[in-house]
């Protein structure tokens, strides 16, 4: 009672004061429940208190804020209101100077309010808000804030105004909100993409995001950089769909939903973006901040259970040690690509394994490759802070926590009631990621680069592959360490490091296996090959052209795959010359075949098995030609025939490893796949055709080769999407 008699005697001194208005600007609609006061002309110091009423003259809502410098911003949800009241108190007499009366109507605010009429229709369900500006051409860099209120199909779009009212399709630089990402598309130059949708990064509700298109109107290219906050996310090279001499127009699209633009504010009933600037002068296009590394991952910890160190060398983790003075109290969080992390122990390198069942012991084990027992989920607990770092472990296929055993100092799988506190303790000496970070050289990278140096250092992807030379030693995190001590041996000057660094990330350097991408297994069992099997015909005896003209006796099969329902899939023509080595291959090419996913193999007609001191397999348009005097093993030939099947994919669908995508994507990569995918764009395809189908199937691995080359990986994405009929990669899967 006390409180509420307080609120109607500040509001009784409140409303005794009403001098000369104060500019307020309203932005938002009413129907939306969300309007925010922009009152310009304070002091830094001076509060704003503004009061909404119902048409009772009650008060149902109240909002305040204490203005940094001569504006200031109150947002306020009107619903259910019909007029409002801002006050402004002065920051020295803490008295009231200045107050407004604001009337709301359908429409929305009125009297202070600030409205735009410049809103135009495309067609029935698409209306777009826009605002001109002095046209720019050449370099330019645009950048509002944006936060969003619901999902929906929604886009900010730039463009010339003598295309007409902007829209999806004249629009030159466009940025997508699908659903549950920001994303974009490639364009085509002539109002059409060239692409399908690349999620950029995932847009959540109620969260402000800085957007950033930076682009060249010359070039008809931009880049779409994305702030949350916290990380920065920045596209590929984007071309533009519709080709223009210059911008002057920014436009708010939504579909199905009127869009409106507020003086130098844009908001609908989907997203709200405010703070636009555009700049033109070339000192001015700075994206490249101070950097500050901030990472989970990447260091060293000591996790603390009931003020004690976990330590995990001797076969099971305890928690019995009052220092992180031995390595084997040291852990390193792998981010693991799936939402989980797995805990690698500094002295031992075993990871932290779940047991079965409830009440054993966890386990300190080596690294087993897609053994979810060794994924676990980080909850944030009740003392959670930037500088707690406080969590509950969970596992992530059981659900089942760590806790204490029923006696002793192990540590257990408990259900969630019995979970325990663990505390992280990060050890910045131990990582040479972290004092790297701080160095002259370090901080004269790209925020791309770093953000790729940290990203395969930090995850599953810096342990999962890189036996460079066969060695299985030389993965890119241990490559990475040896760079960063000798970054921080004292031998080498700002100069030097820069030097070493940028050669580390040129891609033409930076390759995960020497010679070919055949040091793993491809897997005799990829989704997708479940119950596959082949039947074969009599066959008819000739004489025929096993390679180049060259006529050989030999036998012409028709080789049929059939699914497991007895259904025909794929009829295959196989040539086998008469040669024991021939005939040997030409059985393991049988057995091996149905052990690749169709959608790979679906362009292959023709398949020539000759005995020929060349050893060499050869593909291209819908042929497989296999050249060897020897028989490799089902693997070996395995691994190397899905290398030719990329050959064949790429020149069935438009010549995929020569187009401007793909070679974009070898660009930006950090890593290539094998020194032989170095020679050109073709066999650089094959070669991550080879390791993707390595990889097929195992989490970790999968996952690992999209955080190692995400551009080739989203470039293979992009061609299965739109070329291969929508066949899923393999994380689809794995998620459904």
């Amino acid at each position: 009672m006390k409180k509420v008699l307080s609120i109607i005697l500040i509001l009784s001194m409140l409303f005794a004061v009403n001098i000369e208005a104060a500019e307020v600007v309203w932005t938002g609609y009413k129907a939306t429940g969300r309007m925010s006061a922009h009152v310009n002309g304070i002091e830094a110091g001076d509060r704003v208190f503004v009061a909404a009423f119902n048409a009772n003259d009650e008060l149902v809502r109240a909002a305040s804020a204490v203005s940094e410098g001569e504006s200031v911003d109150v947002p306020i949800n009107f619903v259910n209101t019909s007029y409002t009241k801002t006050f402004i108190w002065d920051k020295d007499s803490l008295a009231p100077v200045n107050t407004v009366t604001s009337t709301l109507t359908a429409e929305g605010i009125k009297d202070d309010a600030i409205f735009s009429d410049n809103q135009q229709a495309n067609r029935i369900d698409e209306v777009v808000g826009y605002r001109t500006f002095d046209a720019v051409s050449g370099d330019y860099m645009i950048k509002m804030d944006v936060t969003l209120w619901k999902k929906g199909d929604n886009a900010i779009a730039l463009g010339d105004s003598d295309n007409g009212v902007l829209s999806y399709g004249t629009s030159s630089a466009i940025l997508l909100f699908n659903g549950d990402n920001f994303s974009f598309r490639d364009g085509a130059g002539n109002g059409s993409y060239a692409a399908g949708a690349v999620d950029l990064c995932p847009a959540e509700l109620n969260k402000t995001y800085e957007i950033v298109f930076w682009g060249n109107t010359e070039t008809d290219t931009y880049k779409i950089v994305i702030t949350d906050g916290t990380k920065r996310y920045t596209s590929q090279v984007i071309h533009s769909r519709t080709n223009a001499e210059k911008l002057d127009t920014i436009a708010l699209i939504s579909n199905g939903k009127n869009t409106t633009v507020i003086n130098e504010s844009y908001s609908d009933f989907a997203f709200l973006g405010k703070n636009l600037e555009i700049i033109t002068d070339s000192d001015d296009m700075v994206l490249e901040p101070v950097y500050v590394y901030e990472g989970f991952e990447g260091l060293y910890y000591g996790m603390k259970v009931d003020g004690k160190y976990v330590r995990g060398n001797n076969g099971k983790l305890t928690y019995d040690y009052n220092t992180v003075a031995d390595a084997s109290a040291m852990f390193i969080p792998r981010d693991m690509g799936d939402g989980s992390h797995a805990f690698v122990c500094r002295s031992s390198n075993n990871r932290m394994t779940a047991p079965e069942t409830v009440l054993q012991n966890i386990a300190s084990k080596a690294y087993a490759v897609n053994d979810n027992s060794q994924h676990w989920i980080l909850e944030e607990s009740e003392n959670y802070s930037k500088n707690n770092l406080s969590y509950y472990i969970k596992h992530i296929d059981s659900g089942n926590y760590m806790g204490k055993a029923l006696w002793g100092q192990n540590l257990t799988l408990r259900q969630e009631k019995d979970k325990v506190e663990v505390t992280f303790v990060p050890l910045y000496e131990e990582s040479p990621l972290y004092i790297v970070s701080k160095t002259q050289s370090y901080n004269s990278l790209s925020d791309r680069q770093r953000s790729r140096l940290e990203s395969v250092y930090e995850s599953v992807a810096g342990d999962i592959f890189g036996r460079y030379g066969g060695h299985l030693e030389w993965t890119p995190r241990i490559r990475m360490d040896n760079m960063f001590r000798e970054i921080l041996s004292g031998q080498l000057d700002a100069a030097e490091q820069r030097a070493l660094l940028s050669d580390f990330l040129s891609t033409a350097n930076n390759f995960i296996y020497s010679g070919q991408a055949s040091y793993e297994k491809v897997s005799t069992a990829l989704p997708g090959t479940e119950g596959l099997y082949w039947t074969i015909d009599d066959g008819v005896a000739g004489t025929y052209d096993f390679w180049r003209g060259t006529m050989l006796s030999g036998v012409l099969y028709k080789l049929t795959i059939h699914t497991a329902n007895g259904e025909v899939q794929q009829t295959v023509n196989l040539y086998v010359q008469d040669d024991g080595t021939a005939q040997t291959n030409a059985n393991t090419f049988k057995n091996i075949i149905v052990q690749i996913p169709h959608i790979f193999r679906r362009n292959l007609k023709n398949v020539k098995v000759r005995s020929d001191s060349a050893n060499s397999y050869n593909g291209g348009g819908g042929d497989l030609y296999i050249r060897l005097n020897w028989s490799p093993d089902a693997n070996g030939m395995r691994s190397t025939v899905v290398h030719e099947l990329g050959h064949i994919m790429s020149s069935n669908n438009g010549g995929w490893a020569e187009g401007g995508g793909w070679k974009n994507a070898i660009a930006q990569d950090m890593y290539t796949p094998s020194t032989y995918g170095g020679t050109n764009s073709t066999e650089d395809f094959a070669e991550f055709c080879r390791m993707y189908f390595s990889c097929y199937g195992n989490h970790d691995m999968q996952r690992g080769l999209k955080i190692i080359m995400p551009e080739r990986y989203a470039s293979f994405g992009r061609l299965r999407k739109n070329n291969l009929g929508g066949w899923g990669l393999w994380e689809d899967e794995y998620t459904e």
